[in-house]
């Protein structure tokens, strides 16, 4: 599906940060930012009012939706998913999903040379992570959920100069004390609004939402049975109730 000509809407709530980013390719006509882990939905819709009010525009002159599909928060991507959705079906605004991971190694990526690493935190002692050959940023491993031994050990096959950013590194920053990896400074663990908007061009637009990049189960699913339980209900129809 083509988009038409005109600004894009970007949302992004992958972490703690909610970002809402409005412009056309090579141009970030509106931005604003928020660190509210947990509580994006009582400002995402705000957030985009203003954005829409502040550049004078309607939603039906939002040219495309597209959204950080992950991976990272559940709650945040669903979020962001659901306005997104909202906001299409009122006009039949075409949406497109983001890579969290490509639009993190955007940012430093054309700066380097040997390989970066990109870990987002996942849970104790977990990541999500992708590595990118650089500066060209092409994958070396689709995104995983993988434990900071595993991929502790998936860099080291990699001699070449080696680069990490991220929440996933500062969490497990044990792991990552090697002489040949350097771990690049806090302010590329944010993604930058113009990169966010130069993957959203280029991204695949559709009338359907995208999917989220859940790369495991929720914390919710894994303790289905317990919280079943807590709530009287019968645990094997409550996993039942889930699969279908």
């Amino acid at each position: 599906m083509k988009m038409q000509a005109g600004p894009c809407l970007v949302l992004n709530c992958a972490e703690g940060d909610l970002q809402v980013i409005m412009g056309i390719p090579g141009r970030v006509d509106y931005f604003q930012s928020f660190n509210v882990p947990g509580r994006a939905m009582k400002y995402m819709a705000e957030a985009i009012d203003r954005g829409l009010k502040f550049l004078d525009l309607a939603p039906m002159n939002i040219a495309g939706i597209a959204c950080v599909t992950g991976p990272g928060s559940f709650t945040g991507i669903r979020m962001s998913l659901a306005h997104a959705l909202g906001l299409s079906c009122a006009r039949c605004t075409p949406l497109a999903g983001i890579s969290y991971l490509r639009a993190l190694a955007l940012g430093p990526g054309a700066l380097l040379k040997g390989t970066l690493w990109v870990l987002v935190h996942s849970r104790k002692n977990q990541v999500y992570a992708q590595g990118f050959s650089v500066p060209d940023l092409s994958s070396l491993c689709p995104a995983l959920d993988i434990s900071a031994v595993d991929i502790e050990s998936l860099i080291s096959r990699h001699p070449e100069p080696g680069y990490l950013l991220g929440s996933g590194v500062r969490r497990n920053r044990e792991h990552f004390n090697k002489e040949n990896l350097s771990v690049l400074p806090l302010i590329w663990d944010t993604a930058m609004p113009l990169n966010l908007l130069k993957l959203a061009f280029e991204a695949e637009w559709s009338e359907k939402l995208p999917a989220p990049a859940y790369l495991r189960a929720s914390e919710a699913e894994e303790n289905l049975e317990r919280i079943a339980g807590q709530r009287g209900l019968d645990p094997a129809l409550a996993r039942k109730i889930l699969d279908e």
